[in-house]
């Protein structure tokens, strides 16, 4: 909750017309465009108010709240986004990677009813930057697969050689670097990057059971109450071939291939990550029976680094608080 605030100043900026749910909407959507900061990505209104953290059931008061956050230079607006600082490039760099998203949308839409043609493949979605509308030259099209339980090393091995032998190995059009099965499809690691990710994908291939994943992942909703994912999956015919490889691989041989293709590729990991300390290790690769997860960046450490940064520069500056925790005094946001 915010501290009522009764006639005096914070940070230079007059607060006595914003009212505590104002101060709570603020605060969030502050939070917000920040944590998109570090991808340098300015918010139209809509996504802001859909991305906030805080539950918005009128919209006067989002509005207000945005409107002072204009007007006393906390956000900027250029071009019906909105950002931190001064810089347009963020701006332009925006619609830019919105442009070359479009199209490369074409080539996830093409390689993804190649996934899900492969056998065990249960449900194929779009995450990484693709799934937030933006691509730049250096970006590949990242995939999250959902898996038959017991067949997810099996149908990810099969991917990637087919990735090597017919795609020379290439990551732009087909990186896979996250598969769990229908059994794990909660993700254990809670923070808003891991549920920006889990929301924001896009599902190409099985819309009951990307419900179905939505449903495993309810705390995502936690930090984006606004949200309401609405996609239109379309259909992809799967060819007699999968069934068949299916029927042929449901069987003792079938777990043959599965563990060995599991120990396969740990292996094969351990050795690439050998000179990584134990922990760094353990964050950049996530392995189980149900579950690969696979980011060599440690990427959720960096960009949450990143974004507390973030955070703490901004409050350090204005004298606003922005952590949900933090004790509010003199009328500065929590």
């Amino acid at each position: 909750m915010v501290a009522p605030v009764q006639n005096h100043q914070t940070a230079g900026a007059y607060t006595e017309n914003l009212t505590d749910v104002e101060f709570d909407i603020a605060a969030s959507m502050m939070r917000t465009i920040l944590y998109f900061d570090v991808f340098l990505y300015p918010l139209n209104k809509k996504e802001l108010f859909q991305y906030c953290d805080h539950k918005i059931s009128d919209l006067t008061p989002a509005e207000n709240a945005l409107n002072w956050l204009c007007n006393t230079g906390y956000l900027s607006q250029d071009s019906g986004f909105y950002y931190i600082g001064n810089d347009t490039f963020k701006v332009e760099r925006r619609q830019e990677g919105n442009k070359l998203a479009s199209k490369r949308m074409k080539d996830a839409r093409f390689y993804s009813k190649i996934v899900a043609a492969f056998p065990f493949v249960r449900a194929v979605c779009i995450s990484g930057s693709l799934s937030k509308n933006y691509m730049d030259h250096k970006s590949d099209i990242d995939y999250f697969i959902i898996t038959e339980p017991g067949r997810l090393w099996l149908s990810r091995s099969l991917l990637v050689l087919f990735k090597r032998i017919f795609l020379l190995n290439s990551h732009k059009n087909f990186c896979i670097n996250y598969v769990v099965d229908t059994n794990h499809m909660t993700i254990q690691e809670r923070s808003i990057y891991t549920a920006t990710e889990t929301v924001l994908v896009l599902p190409m291939y099985n819309q009951k059971l990307f419900q179905d994943f939505l449903k495993a992942n309810k705390w995502c909703w936690d930090y984006y109450p606004n949200f309401t994912p609405s996609h239109n999956i379309p259909k992809i015919r799967i060819p007699y071939l999968k069934n068949a490889l299916e029927w042929v691989l449901s069987n003792k041989f079938g777990d043959l291939m599965e563990r060995f293709f599991f120990r396969l590729t740990i292996g094969f990991w351990k050795r690439k990550f050998k000179n990584d300390k134990a922990d760094l290790f353990q964050k950049s690769v996530q392995f189980s029976e149900g579950v690969s997860r696979h980011h060599p960046l440690q990427q959720h450490t960096h960009i949450m680094e990143s974004y507390q940064k973030k955070i703490h520069s901004f409050e350090a500056k204005t004298g606003l608080l922005l952590h949900k925790s933090s004790a509010a005094s003199h009328g500065a946001v929590q």
